[in-house]
């Protein structure tokens, strides 16, 4: 974090030494800090010197449902400056979008089971060799996105071109840190300003439910998708940590934004074994208007899965005696149960499903 300190003024006696920060999010010109003071109990104080004064506040306490495995806390965490938000599409979303949106590097559920099968933690230029974990935050988020929306809808020269958009697919925007730093809600309330031809918004987390109001008046202006994994309807794998947030509250939560109107879908990515499949079935019927199945074999980035099985996911499951379900014959024996209750239409796969997006 970028940051000052500021020593004991001469002459003034009894002067707060205080750290004074710039505002991850906000404007350079405005000059505003938050102030941090060492020896006070008290969480207002004032500033001995010419910036403006900002409360110190302690971040929000998560509820009981968001107390995660997370490898850093909103308040240690290492700001990025960043040219441009948007990162041009390649590979396994090429075809359905033309960016994505990452405001993180690295992801905060890396101690939860998502965090065990995580496509990204292969990807060198995120890692860099480093233990999969929380590795920074970028700042100026309306800003960047301002300026990238610019080029590509009011260029200077040239037609508008597509903004397919898909957030995120190397993080989460609703890491536990944002319930504190709102950073997606600051990029929301500017996408409303300008809106995206496509917006996928892709999580594991009911912190979603926040920006309902704001994703409902994007919604409205384009094609947008609340998109939520639930790999299974176990509330825990044996074998595995705990989920990052229950099964049955992320349905709930596609639940309550189909109810609002707003296009939701699942992805059961990578599919994780069911206690039930024919109800698990029925409830993503009810939950989302479309589910998409995939299964590390077809999904991973790599030929016949090389990335996942150098990670230990493959051997969880089959110590834990779900060696089946690290087959295609099981998972197309899945999708099938899958398609007999929603309609074969409702149920995509893999690269395919996860682009279709753009149809209006």
């Amino acid at each position: 974090m970028l940051a000052a300190s500021f020593p004991r003024r001469p002459g003034r006696r009894g002067a707060a030494a205080v750290k004074c920060s710039r505002a991850p999010g906000g404007a350079v010109a405005s000059r505003r800090v938050y102030v941090q003071v060492l020896y006070a109990s008290n969480t207002t104080k004032r500033c001995q010197g010419k910036e403006n004064i900002m409360p110190v506040t302690s971040p929000q306490k998560p509820r009981r449902s968001e107390r995660v495995p997370t490898t850093k806390r909103a308040d240690s965490i290492n700001w990025i400056d960043n040219k441009s938000l948007l990162t041009q599409t390649s590979g396994f979303l090429k075809e359905g979008f033309t960016h994505t949106i990452n405001l993180h590097q690295g992801c905060a559920f890396a101690g939860a089971l998502c965090g065990t099968f995580c496509y990204a933690q292969h990807n060198p230029w995120i890692t860099k060799g480093r233990p999969w974990a929380l590795y920074g935050t970028k700042r100026h988020i309306r800003e960047t996105y301002r300026r990238d929306y610019d080029r590509q809808k009011r260029p200077r020269r040239g037609l508008p071109r597509p903004l397919k958009l898909y957030m995120s697919s190397s993080t989460d925007p609703y890491l536990p840190q944002e319930s504190s730093l709102g950073l997606t809600r600051a990029l929301l309330a500017e996408m409303v300003q300008r809106p995206p031809d496509v917006l996928v918004l892709q999580s594991h987390s009911t912190l979603i439910s926040r920006d309902k109001e704001l994703i409902r008046q994007l919604s409205a202006q384009c094609e947008l998708w609340v998109s939520l994994t639930v790999e299974t309807d176990m509330e825990t794998v044996p074998g595995f940590p705990r989920h990052a947030f229950s099964p049955a509250a992320r349905l709930a939560t596609l639940q309550e934004f189909r109810a609002a109107g707003i296009r939701t879908q699942a992805t059961l990515s990578p599919l994780l074994p069911l206690a039930d499949p024919r109800g698990f079935a029925g409830q993503l019927a009810a939950a989302c208007e479309r589910i998409i199945v995939d299964h590390y074999l077809l999904g991973d980035g790599s030929k016949n899965g090389l990335r996942t099985k150098r990670t230990r996911f493959v051997q969880r499951l089959e110590q834990a005696g779900y060696a089946e379900w690290t087959t295609l014959e099981k998972f197309w024996q899945i999708r099938d149960i899958l398609a007999g209750v929603l309609g074969a239409d409702r149920v995509l796969v893999s690269r395919d499903g996860f682009n279709a997006v753009g149809s209006g």
